[in-house]
């Protein structure tokens, strides 16, 4: 897409993620990880892990949704869950939007249709993300939604000798049981 193309958000499509859109979300997630300051990867991984990784989020009915733009995928949000069984009430959320993406009230849709579905069609009890603090609209878009400050994780990275600090978020999709916390 050039400077003078532009998105019109009501044109955009908040869809649950299909194999054939693989490709697409593939090109976008390596777009949004070669800009260096808004994911923690870098690059891609390859079309091959990101299909294994998609189809077994889609095989166990997670959160995942994209914004698309007739074929094209403008942005993503997933939220997958730990592997181990005793974490498994806890999920992880992932997104991302294309520069042109931004601004237009995408991230939006798409964190409520992850979070809808969370709720909805998962056993998942809360969510969380980890989001560095340079990316102030991120960090306002996920406290809109309810998301609370856990804490900060000073010097999380350290990209071309520059560090990173991340917040690290939660929300809560359920009442809270009693636990058992020890201090």
């Amino acid at each position: 897409m050039t400077d003078a193309e532009t998105i019109d958000p009501a044109g955009v499509a908040i869809v649950y993620a299909r194999p054939a859109l693989l490709p697409a979300f593939c090109a976008t997630l390596d777009l949004v990880a070669r800009e260096r300051m808004y994911i923690e990867m870098t690059e891609a991984p390859s079309q091959e892990q990101l299909a294994t990784f998609q189809m077994r989020m889609l095989a166990l009915n997670m959160p995942v949704f994209y914004a698309l733009s007739g074929e094209r995928v403008l942005g993503w949000a997933d939220i997958s869950a730990a592997g181990n069984p005793r974490l498994a009430h806890r999920g992880f959320l992932g997104m991302g939007l294309l520069p042109e993406a931004r601004g237009l009230g995408l991230g939006q849709k798409l964190l409520e249709a992850a979070l809808k579905h969370a709720r909805e069609q998962t056993a998942l009890e809360k969510v969380e993300l980890l989001v560095f603090t340079s990316n102030i609209a991120a960090i306002g878009l996920y406290r809109k939604f309810g998301f609370e400050e856990i804490g900060v994780i000073r010097h999380f990275r350290k990209l071309d000798g520059v560090y990173f600090d991340c917040l690290e978020m939660e929300l809560f999709l359920r009442e809270q049981p009693t636990h058992l916390g020890v201090l």
